[in-house]
């Protein structure tokens, strides 16, 4: 826009030059008026220069809106990667959390087993005194049954 701007003054200026020296007529001849040659040189050096820039602009705004795609892809894969990663942290909670309650579970049932097993172990050292009574005492009640046998045969035998 600068560029054009000074171009377009730089045309009018050249124009008015020309059109100053084109229409006087000196009191003195002079050579032939031409016009400044290194004007052109300017002039297509600013043209140039216009084109230049606005093919510069032309490619940073692809730039620009190519970078604001890939922003927008990465927030996108950002908010997506956080929500995955927010339902992940729920979901270990969770599993955590049931784990704690199995945990509790599996130790209150190995109180009881304990306790279970506990009172198995004294009914058993009950059991393991009662048999050693009987069979300690076997032959005692063996022989004294054994007295009852001959004792009820001998009575039979009177009757």
């Amino acid at each position: 826009e600068v560029l054009k701007k000074a171009l377009d003054r730089l045309a009018t200026y050249y124009d008015l030059l020309q059109t100053r020296h084109g229409r006087q007529t000196p009191p003195v001849p002079q050579m032939e008026y031409k016009p400044n040659q290194g004007a052109t040189g300017v002039m297509e050096m600013i043209e140039k220069l216009i084109h230049e820039a606005g093919e510069l602009v032309k490619d940073s705004r692809t730039g620009e809106s190519e970078a604001e795609a890939a922003y927008e892809q990465l927030v996108a894969d950002t908010f997506a990667g956080i929500e995955a990663l927010q339902k992940e942290i729920v979901s270990k909670k969770q599993a955590l959390a049931q784990a704690a309650k199995d945990l509790r579970e599996a130790e209150s049932d190995l109180g009881d087993t304990v306790k279970e097993i506990e009172g198995l172990f004294k009914y058993e050292a009950k059991l393991h005194k009662e048999c050693d009574y009987i069979l300690n005492n076997f032959e005692l009640r063996q022989k004294s049954r054994q007295g009852e046998i001959e004792a009820l045969q001998q009575a039979k035998q009177i009757l």
